[in-house]
């Protein structure tokens, strides 16, 4: 059984369990400006970012609560952070699942063969067209030659290392600029030999946001587009199959109907639940601010400076949103959640549900 779940059965049928993973942002700067992210065209307010000791105290602790993945995300670019190679170190050294995303502009040789070596698992590296005219548009900077670069000597490495690690994986953000090269990106991404192609609707956050989103018609195109680029997949993981139907790119920014359902429900068990971050995951902000996922909670009372991970997490807080999710009341930001998350936590719900 897969440990996550494990878990969230702890939970469901002795009211406690270990966190499984923890979300690190270790930074908001970045060094690209990409149309469609949450920073674009904003003022923004960096804080002061939690430092290497303070990430190497967080990581002990991680480790003495049996957490299994440490994932290093987004808000900015993680590279953009010297000292973010020496978290990941600390992640392989403690044996934890070690995952990236990353605009995938900044590596080096030399880091590159680093991570090879140390057996880091999963780059997720943001590509969003299979050209340098739309790509270079997209992120607003020049990426495109810069990724194509590095991908190629990730493969080089794990070639003459005899490593089939780390997996690489491309995260294509669709908007109304890319959708019609999907199927140029699946034959990019078989030519790179990459593993993984994984297709997220845009989330809207901003008026540039709003005008990237496919439209109804566009969306009913894209379904067909999403058909033929699955049947030339060939052994990628992918999960194209999930946009056979409209659903996922038109209710992007909105509640789905299946969330909806979930929370008319008058049923207030385990299985009901619309959203399963709090009882498996911890999501630590740059600044320390701690909340269940990716999407920062401005009303939170923890931070990682003031506490320790164990007292966090067994704590009123997430007690606090863990109830709320079982009462079916919804905090404000799960308005802005990504689909692809929705239908994520759908695919927990069934597994959870041969269990209990």
């Amino acid at each position: 059984m897969d440990e996550k779940i494990e878990r969230l059965t702890e939970w469901a049928r002795r009211g406690k369990a270990l966190p499984y993973s923890i979300e690190l942002s270790p930074t908001l700067r970045c060094n690209l400006n990409c149309l469609f992210c949450w920073r674009y065209g904003k003022k923004i307010n960096y804080g002061k970012e939690l430092t290497l000791e303070e990430y190497k105290r967080i990581l002990k602790e991680a480790h003495q609560l049996k957490v299994r993945e440490i994932r290093i995300i987004g808000g900015g670019e993680p590279l953009l952070r010297k000292d973010t190679f020496e978290i990941m170190k600390v992640v392989k050294n403690y044996g934890m699942f070690g995952y990236i995303c990353t605009n995938g502009t900044l590596f080096s040789n030399e880091i590159i063969k680093t991570l090879v070596a140390i057996g880091w698992d999963r780059v997720k590296i943001s590509l969003h067209a299979p050209n340098k005219k739309n790509q270079d548009f997209l992120t607003q900077r020049e990426s495109f030659k810069k990724i194509i670069k590095n991908i190629r000597s990730f493969v080089n490495f794990k070639k003459k290392m005899k490593s089939d690690k780390p997996k690489i994986e491309i995260g294509f953000v669709l908007n109304k600029r890319n959708f019609r090269e999907t199927i140029s990106m699946v034959k990019l991404t078989n030519k790179l030999k990459i593993q993984a192609f994984f297709v997220e609707p845009i989330t809207v956050y901003t008026e540039m946001g709003e005008r990237l989103k496919l439209k109804k018609q566009e969306a009913k195109e894209f379904e067909k587009i999403a058909k033929n680029a699955y049947s030339i997949a060939n052994n990628l993981e992918t999960n194209l199959q999930q946009f056979f139907s409209t659903d996922l790119t038109e209710k992007t920014g909105k509640m789905t109907e299946e969330i909806k359902k979930l929370v008319k429900n008058k049923r207030k068990d385990f299985l009901s639940i619309p959203c399963y971050e709090p009882w498996w995951r911890i999501g630590i902000r740059n600044d320390g601010l701690v909340c269940p996922c990716g999407f920062l909670d401005q009303n939170t009372t923890e931070n990682v400076r003031e506490k320790g991970l164990e007292e966090i997490w067994f704590g009123k807080y997430f007690e606090m949103r863990r109830k709320q999710l079982l009462n079916k009341k919804l905090p404000k930001y799960c308005e802005r959640c990504c689909t692809t998350l929705v239908l994520s936590n759908q695919l927990i719900r069934d597994e959870l549900s041969k269990l209990l």
